[in-house]
């Protein structure tokens, strides 16, 4: 009887055990533009004590630009008294309606870690280290019409999904150091986007600027920032764009935070650079995140850049604008990522590598500019949720959506969206009074 009674004791002891340590893993798949506001949102739903480790190193306890900062990583702690591990894998908005709407569905690489471990992990994107699976919800700046992701696309199935919106995120043009001009009308940027290049005269309305260039830079087809930025210029979500793909030399990274160097060379965006989920022609696409993008807002341009440097048909070196003297990239960023990574918001980039911020048809981007509907260039924040999403997975998503809208949207400069006296209806529409 007592050695029966000792096997029972046993039993429950190792059962017991293996319940306190089971862990539910939910895996999310966001947007750049969602990205701060989201990590906050997780660091205060779960209870102290949790761990993070992300590709820009790990955290304990401790929320700070490690944590907000990352773009893929793993969290692990304790929700409502139950371990979860939550594994976030921000690809952009469009990327993550794919992945989330997609029937049958399709795997989003995720970290590897689960949480706990110290130090970086790589990116999942660009190494073999990587974690195939579900998303169990996302996160996108766009809404899904926007996207093609609804019925059927290239012969895969999209269903719809339901989205809460939990926040507004503005969206800015910015310009590399030294850059002569303040604004940036709809027309100058519909012309930069189509041609690649403009005289930086047209910008200012000095004739003196005429010797100098402003190229155009931008995101690939998973950022809900790109569908976003060419729908509000009126370029629409579908037309082809002319950006470029710089190579740098001499570059500082700092505090997780890469800056300024030399712009030796510059190339149409090529097809197999973070090509995104839509496939678009040479010249088309664009950086997979605005914490890529932001570097190439605080470089020089050499002089072959600027001067627009081409071989002809006989292999002899030509110029493009002979004359130039300097030279300037504009592109697209939430002020996010542009607060301390173009603009040296935390004095980590030093002022000769500051970028610049500019006017959006002579609105500057404030808080209150957003709100009263004065500035226009902004997204709505929204949790995506696939009809199949249930249990504990389902009210932790829940969860984020109330922590997110009621708290944490502010995150990153956004906004709560309580706080707009202003709505829209479709990506770059017409925003009117609520």
């Amino acid at each position: 009887m007592k050695l029966i009674k000792l096997f029972s004791f046993a039993s429950l002891a190792l059962l017991t055990a293996a319940t306190a340590s089971a862990q539910t893993v939910i895996r999310i798949v966001g947007s750049n533009g969602d990205r701060q506001a989201t990590q906050h949102a997780i660091s205060q739903l779960l209870a102290p004590g949790w761990r993070f480790q992300g590709v820009n190193g790990s955290s304990s306890n401790s929320y700070s630009s490690t944590v907000s900062g990352a773009n893929f990583g793993a969290w692990n702690g304790t929700y409502n008294g139950s371990n979860v591990v939550i594994k976030v894998s921000f690809i952009g908005a469009a990327g993550a309606i794919a992945q989330v709407a997609s029937s049958p569905r399709i795997n989003t690489k995720f970290v590897v870690t689960d949480g706990t471990g110290s130090g970086s992990v790589p990116n999942p994107l660009t190494s073999t280290n990587n974690e195939l699976a579900l998303a169990d919800f996302g996160l996108s700046t766009v809404f899904q019409s926007t996207t093609p992701f609804n019925g059927t696309y290239q012969g895969v199935g999209y269903a719809a999904l339901a989205a809460d919106i939990v926040g507004v995120s503005p969206l800015g043009f910015y310009a590399s150091p030294g850059f002569p001009g303040t604004n940036i009308t709809t027309q100058l940027a519909q012309q930069l986007y189509k041609s690649g290049v403009l005289t930086a005269d047209l910008f200012t309305g000095n004739t003196n600027d005429a010797n100098q260039t402003v190229w155009a830079i931008g995101r690939n087809t998973d950022a809900g920032q790109r569908f976003a930025a060419y729908a509000e210029i009126g370029l629409g979500t579908k037309s082809d764009v002319t950006v470029w793909f710089p190579s740098i030399t001499g570059q500082t990274t700092s505090n997780s935070i890469t800056y300024g160097g030399t712009v030796t060379s510059h190339v149409l965006w090529p097809t197999n650079q973070q090509a995104g989920d839509i496939a678009v022609g040479e010249g088309s696409g664009g950086y997979n995140s605005g914490a890529n993008l932001a570097p190439a807002l605080t470089v020089t341009l050499s002089s072959d850049v600027y001067k627009g440097a081409y071989s002809d048909e006989d292999g002899n070196p030509q110029f493009s604008y002979p004359s130039a003297t300097n030279g300037y990239y504009i592109g697209y960023l939430t002020p996010g990522d542009a607060k301390n990574r173009v603009l040296g918001g935390d004095a980590t980039v030093p002022s000769e590598s500051r970028g610049k911020a500019l006017s959006y048809n002579g609105v500057e981007l404030t808080t209150a500019n957003v709100q009263s509907g004065r500035y226009t260039a902004w997204l709505y924040n929204r949790i995506i949720k696939p009809s199949t999403l249930n249990g504990f997975k389902l009210t932790f998503a829940n969860a984020l959506v109330n922590q997110i809208k009621n708290t944490s949207a502010t995150q990153g400069d956004g906004l709560l969206e309580s706080s707009l006296k202003v709505q829209r209806f479709t990506d770059g529409g017409f925003v009117i009074k609520k």
